[in-house]
């Protein structure tokens, strides 16, 4: 599998955006919130919005980091998305906000992304 994390797998677009935050629907494994929306599609794929609020992490370098330290884990692990993907014949668009006041380390949000990946791929199976 292609180990990649390209414009293709970010949500970008205003309207993406919306859609994507107008789900009631939330998953949350702290310090991670969750919006998932399913759309249709042939090719089924992943698009992922990542956000770390200023208001939670005040320095720059941190909310930088923590977001580099997500967009790997998502990297190397989109397995899971993509087989969801592929079996739910759809469009995985979700959203990763951080929540938490202190900088984590890699392990904590390797095992809570693991988590989160997993409750996303469950939660949205039982809605469909």
């Amino acid at each position: 599998m292609e180990e990649s994390f390209s414009k293709f797998h970010r949500v970008f677009l205003k309207k993406e955006i919306d859609r994507v935050f107008a789900v009631k629907e939330k998953i949350h494994v702290f310090p991670f919130l969750s919006h998932c929306y399913l759309e249709p599609n042939e090719a089924p794929s992943f698009k992922v919005l990542i956000s770390v609020p200023k208001k939670k992490i005040k320095q720059a370098h941190d909310r930088n980091r923590i977001k580099r330290l997500i967009r790997e884990f998502i990297r190397k692990n989109k397995a899971p998305l993509l087989s969801f993907a592929l079996e739910k014949k759809c469009n995985i668009i979700f959203s990763i906000v951080y929540l938490w006041e202190e900088v984590p380390t890699d392990d904590l949000i390797d095992l809570k992304l693991k988590k989160l990946i997993a409750k996303l791929c469950s939660h949205t199976s039982h809605e469909s």
